[in-house]
This record gives C-alpha cells, sequence and structure tokens, in this order.
C-alpha cells in the first residue's frame, strides 16, 4: 500500500463528503459549549464580593421624608377617580 498525497486528499474528501453534516454539527455544538463555559465562568466570578462594602450616600431631606409618610399603604382607600367626562378622543381637533 502507497500513501501519496493525492490519495490522502481522496481519503478526505470522501470523508467530508460522507460526514459533511455530522462534522459541521459537531462543530457548532462543541463552540456553543466552549462559550457556554466561559461565561458561565465570567458569572461565576462576577459573583464573588471579596472584602467589597458598599457606601450609602444617600441623604433624605425633611420635605422629601414627610411625603413618603404621607403615601397610602394598599389597605387604605384612595379618593375615587373622577369619569364623569367621560372618554375623550385624542385625535378631536379642538
Amino acid at each position: 500500500m502507497e500513501i501519496s498525497l493525492s490519495s490522502i486528499k481522496k481519503s478526505a474528501s470522501a470523508f467530508l463528503h460522507r460526514y459533511h453534516v455530522v462534522v459541521f454539527v459537531v462543530t457548532i455544538l462543541g463552540g456553543l459549549v466552549i462559550v457556554v463555559l466561559l461565561l458561565n465562568g465570567i458569572i461565576a466570578k462576577s459573583g464573588q464580593v471579596g472584602n467589597f462594602t458598599p457606601t450609602t450616600g444617600s441623604s433624605f431631606d425633611q420635605q422629601t421624608i414627610e411625603r413618603i409618610e404621607n403615601l397610602k399603604t394598599r389597605d387604605e382607600k384612595s379618593d375615587p377617580i373622577d369619569l364623569s367626562s367621560g372618554r375623550t378622543n385624542p385625535f378631536v381637533e379642538k
């Protein structure tokens, strides 16, 4: 049996002609697996906090505190909505 460049090319061509779909699918799925593993590593590293302590530099003035305290809770009844004028057509020129 003689090994030559033309016989190797012919064998490779016959292999690719027969299994080109399988080679394509395996290549694509392998690439997707690599991408998912890399993204998983990035996400895992970003979740590690380490020695980070968040700083809270926000402050409220008294007016904002009073407005928040005056808000009604879900259980409290609110003023009824006035729908006496009915629906208005936004396309009517005035």
